[in-house]
């Protein structure tokens, strides 16, 4: 039995909005632009808005690799999104929901996709050539990442390690 496996990641992936929804409950928009995670590091509102943004690049990527044969992923530039979207006015409630926009899309473009379809592989302009799953596990990987990084700005948790 293999240890990833698409029913393990679909299961992690429906469970992080609900992490970050726990996280964020209570949190007003002042704290989440006042707090952040370090001199020059970003506020809640900036972490969350490069989550949001990474679920839409995430969503196009998967779309593309379903849809394309080997299709070339370019790289996402979080300073460039970051610059470009004024993350940090951005309304804490408004970003949050888009995120779960994004996710429930995504969930729903993978749930039912065959076996064959989790293999499809796509090219990552920086990471090289990966399957749609191996491009999941990346992406959820980068969300609990943050979803951490938000955890220990709200100082809920100090870094263990």
């Amino acid at each position: 039995m293999a240890l990833i496996t698409p029913e393990r990641y679909m299961l992690s992936l429906r469970k992080t909005p609900v992490i970050l929804n726990a996280l964020l409950h209570g949190v007003t928009q002042e704290q989440a632009q006042q707090l952040s995670d370090g001199p020059g590091g970003w506020n809640v509102v900036e972490t969350l808005c490069h989550i949001r943004d990474s679920a839409d690049v995430t969503l196009t990527r998967t779309q593309r690799i379903l849809s394309e044969d080997h299709p070339l992923l370019p790289n996402f530039d979080p300073a460039t999104y970051a610059e470009g979207g004024d993350y940090a006015h951005q309304n804490l409630a408004e970003v949050f929901a888009a995120f779960l926009a994004a996710r429930t899309r995504l969930v729903a473009l993978l749930e039912g996709i065959t076996e064959d379809q989790w293999r499809r592989r796509g090219t990552h302009s920086h990471y090289g050539e990966l399957t749609l799953l191996e491009l999941m596990v990346f992406a959820e990987w980068h969300d609990v990442n943050h979803i951490e990084q938000i955890a220990r700005t709200l100082m809920l948790s100090d870094a263990l390690l």
